[in-house]
């Protein structure tokens, strides 16, 4: 089309080109309205000879609503965070949403400027894996949404908005029946940052769960404010250079799990000869790396899929003929995680419980 390398394609070049209406052409690429299978492929033909664009901002002004998500996670790299976009992203799809990221770093200034900024660009919704972090969290994050929101894997106390989390009390009675079945009594664990519900789940489900079982978790066999592969290698270091080492080792993330056999390496530790290891996260290198990893396996299709459900009925909500009168209080989904039964873990005296 003459000119159309000088300026971009518009709808009406794409009417002109094809002999139709404006309306028809905008009938076609929002399906707005009925067109026929002939029009229709008149319409998409000359789309593609003017090389027309459609602009999707303007086309969510037009109809009064976006189809775009907006992901928030720490860190889009880690196999968790990059599981459950993969998970959201099918899921969505299929409800004929689109999904954009944005990864923080578990920086909590910036995931307040990403969160806004998805807001600008008017998301018709968030899916947030927040930090937890910094002053007034809640405070600060909820007065930068706008729109229907799902939280996932971590809680946030206050936040009017559903979430989507493991049952880690679930799991935790899992891990510390298997390791009592084997004869462990001398447990540590390495948990994560406090004031992360995750973490303080994790770490309370197994301190109940020994106490239950009359085998109550050592103070000096814990470790807290542990998230990196360094603090994980640092805490085994420390743990296995006690004249009363621990039988078994728990972690809660892929991050600690290894340091943990790196620092098992490094003293010349094997696992599980010398000490038998565990964890709460199976997003590690367990098939093919010996010894496998025990852990738990998360249901990230179902942290997908349920996410993906609450937040289209949010959103149908929101634009059905009460808009704004959505009464439904914040919901908290728990998902019950697995056993994964793997090379990592012995048998030490006594297997009684």
């Amino acid at each position: 089309m003459e000119g159309a390398e000088d300026r971009m394609a518009t709808i009406r070049d794409v009417a002109r080109a094809a002999g139709v209406s404006v309306t028809t052409v905008s009938a076609t690429i929002n399906e707005s309205a009925p067109v026929s299978a002939v029009l229709k492929a008149r319409v998409m033909e000359a789309i593609r000879q003017v090389g027309y664009t459609p602009n999707p901002v303007a086309r969510n002004l037009r109809l009064g609503h976006s189809n775009l998500i907006g992901l928030s996670v720490p860190d889009i790299a880690s196999p968790y965070a990059a599981s459950i976009a993969k998970s959201l992203q099918i899921a969505l799809s299929d409800k004929g949403y689109s999904m954009f990221f944005a990864s923080n770093g578990d920086n909590y200034a910036r995931e307040l400027a990403d969160v806004a900024r998805m807001v600008e660009h008017q998301v018709a919704g968030l899916a947030v894996l927040p930090t937890c972090l910094g002053p007034d969290y809640t405070e600060n994050l909820v007065a930068r949404i706008n729109c229907p929101s799902v939280f996932m894997d971590r809680i946030v106390p206050g936040a009017p908005y559903d979430c989507v989390a493991d049952d880690n009390h679930l799991g935790a009675r899992l891990i510390v029946t298997h390791l009592l079945q084997l004869g462990h009594r001398a447990i540590a664990m390495i948990a994560g940052r406090t004031g992360i519900s995750s973490s303080d789940e994790r770490l309370q489900g197994v301190g109940n769960a020994l106490a239950q079982a009359g085998h109550p978790l050592a103070p000096e066999f814990i470790r807290t404010h542990h998230q990196t592969e360094e603090h994980g290698f640092r805490a085994v270091q420390d743990l296995m250079a006690r004249a009363n080492r621990p039988s078994a080792i728990i972690t809660i993330n892929a991050a600690q799990t290894r340091g943990a056999v790196k620092a098992l390496r490094s003293m010349q530790f094997a696992c599980p000869r010398d000490v038998s290891l565990i964890s709460f996260d199976g997003f590690h290198f367990s098939s093919g790396f010996e010894p496998e990893i025990t852990s738990l396996e998360q249901d990230i299709a179902g942290i997908g899929e349920a996410t993906s459900a609450m937040l289209v009925e949010r959103l149908a909500r929101a634009r059905g003929p009460q808009a704004g009168a959505d009464d439904i209080p914040p919901r908290l989904l728990r998902l019950a995680p697995k056993l994964m039964v793997r090379s990592s873990c012995r048998a030490v005296g006594s297997v009684s419980v």
